[in-house]
């Protein structure tokens, strides 16, 4: 058995006697020797630890590095796939809702310098997105489209700066241009009859007119005599 010597002032014994009686040894010495025993294991349990969590950290940064490049190239096929998805879904809605369309589309077509015939119509079509197709049409109507992730289409349009309002039947996306002039042509109809009123207003603007009036997001005003909204 070996002898550990440590010399310590008559306070310092005093102190180490008193915490001794608290921790329950009869002896200082017993006291001292658990002291140094619990902080050597203490000490050797965190660098354990320690050693684990840098092995862990390593392996973790090493594969995150062989990771990222595939996750960039998921990422933009993702966004390409997308878009590509967009535009079908809204060609598809739109071709459904117009009856004919596809003997309007042959009627013009023309034959090309490859004495290929081509059509204008899929041409210009196939190079527009959703919002553009917005802006020119003013509204779109989810009742009038099929889409297979119809949350993503509308959010995306809202994004884009659209006004999208969601009724108990559908949601609806208008232009803010186009929102603008309803809003100026409705507040110059000083009548309630909707069948009067619709002679101030194009096919477009009617046939939003009547959707917001079905969910009575639209009224007339008595007072000031003219209709309002209340989107």
């Amino acid at each position: 058995m070996k002898t550990i010597l440590l010399r310590v002032t008559d306070e310092e014994y005093k102190e180490l006697e008193e915490r001794a009686k608290k921790e329950g040894y009869v002896l200082v010495s017993e006291y001292v020797k658990s002291l140094i025993l619990s902080s050597s294991s203490t000490s050797i349990q965190f660098s354990q630890s320690d050693i684990q969590s840098q092995v862990l950290a390593r392996i973790e940064k090493k594969v995150q590095d062989m990771i990222n490049p595939f996750t960039s190239q998921i990422e933009e096929l993702k966004a390409k796939i997308a878009n590509s998805t967009e535009r079908i879904e809204l060609l598809e809605g739109k071709f459904d809702h117009t009856k004919g369309s596809s003997k309007e589309i042959e009627k013009k077509s023309q034959k090309n310098y490859e004495g290929k015939y081509t059509t204008k119509t899929e041409q210009q079509q196939a190079k527009k997105t959703a919002i553009d197709i917005l802006r020119e049409q003013g509204v779109i109507f989810e009742s009038e489209l099929k889409l297979n992730n119809p949350d993503a289409f509308f959010d995306k349009l809202e994004r884009q700066g659209a006004i999208v309002i969601t009724t108990d039947s559908e949601r609806i996306a208008i232009d803010s241009n186009f929102m603008e002039e309803f809003k100026r042509k409705i507040s110059e109809i000083h009548t309630s009859d909707e069948v009067e009123a619709q002679k101030f207003l194009s096919k477009q603007d009617y046939k939003l007119f009547q959707k917001l009036r079905q969910d009575s997001l639209i009224y007339f005003d008595a007072d000031t005599k003219t209709w309002k909204l209340l989107v």
